[in-house]
């Protein structure tokens, strides 16, 4: 078995020192995802690229957030040959727990049902990447 690095343009790089998806065997292991969009993302390695000051996370909507996040999620997962209900566990980061019910509303309907819930652990977190809403990763498979 080798280590194979999973990419898809629908999920744009922030330039950091990660990768956002490994595969390996069967097994899927995905990066703590920010909620960073392709505008931003760009932003990010430009100012990387060029040694210049990070720029501040936008004003974006929780939900939107959340959104952006599980979007992503699904996206590197499918790219590795699986989906959603192969998650196995998963990471969440809260910036501010009261928002736990909107983030599971949304979340719960990235699965097929409440049998394909994957484990999960979801806390506050004492400070998320350049100060957005949350984090999350996972670690799946591939049927």
């Amino acid at each position: 078995m080798k280590k194979e690095i999973i990419k898809t343009p629908e999920v744009p790089e922030a330039g950091a020192t990660f990768n956002q998806c490994v595969k390996f065997g069967n097994m899927i292991y995905v990066s703590g995802l920010p909620p960073f969009d392709a505008e931003f993302s760009a932003k990010l390695r430009a100012a990387r690229a060029n040694k210049q000051p990070i720029p501040a996370f936008p004003d974006i909507p929780f939900d939107r957030q959340v959104r952006i996040v599980m979007d992503h999620l699904k996206k590197l997962v499918e790219a590795a040959g699986s989906n959603m209900d192969c998650l196995l566990k998963v990471i969440v980061w809260l910036k501010d727990q009261r928002q736990q019910e909107e983030f599971d509303r949304i979340y719960r309907s990235y699965f097929t049902s409440q049998e394909t819930l994957p484990a999960r652990t979801r806390m506050q977190a004492g400070r998320t990447p350049l100060d957005c809403a949350l984090e999350v990763e996972a670690i799946g498979y591939v049927p």
